[in-house]
């Protein structure tokens, strides 16, 4: 497996997410609670920003919570995430699901956080963040609701949901 790692610090007011890597569904939990945990209603962030110069690779599940991430800063008025330097590759996995339209890309350098907090891959995944993940990508389009039928309906039939 290729390595992976996502840091995320602050430049002034704005959130930088800087994904390095093959980013899969084990870095993300964590990734979840700790963004929700900087962008409270009270939190006076200005704007999230993905730093994409290092990523390679993205799954479905990354790119279903960079969905829920875009709705959760559009309801706190934050605007629509930054993109930065997102390789033909990622752009096209963006394309492929309907994300483009709420989020904003740019060729431009991404501002680097002076201080970053890393995370690195888990082992333990919950089926439950699976499909919340998936439901994201499925709600975008007829086409991602096919794409993810077998795997939400997998998902949601797991007993350990209703523990």
């Amino acid at each position: 497996m290729a390595e992976e790692h996502i840091y995320f610090g602050f430049v002034e007011k704005d959130l930088v997410i800087i994904p390095v890597g093959h980013i899969t569904a084990t870095l993300c939990p964590e990734l979840k609670t700790e963004l929700l945990a900087l962008l409270g209603p009270d939190s006076g962030v200005g704007s999230m920003r993905f730093d994409f110069s290092a990523c390679l690779y993205m799954d479905s599940t990354f790119l279903g919570l960079i969905v829920y991430l875009a709705k959760t800063a559009r309801s706190l008025g934050i605007g629509q995430p930054i993109v930065h330097r997102a390789d033909a590759q990622c752009e096209s996995l963006f394309r492929t699901m309907g994300m483009t339209r709420m989020l904003e890309f740019s060729d431009e350098p991404c501002p680097a956080p002076a201080e970053k907090k890393e995370l690195v891959a888990q082992e333990a995944l919950s089926a439950g963040f699976l499909l919340d993940a998936h439901k994201e990508l499925s709600m975008l389009s007829a086409e991602n609701e096919e794409r993810f039928r077998a795997l939400t309906s997998a998902l949601s039939s797991d007993p350990s949901l209703d523990e």
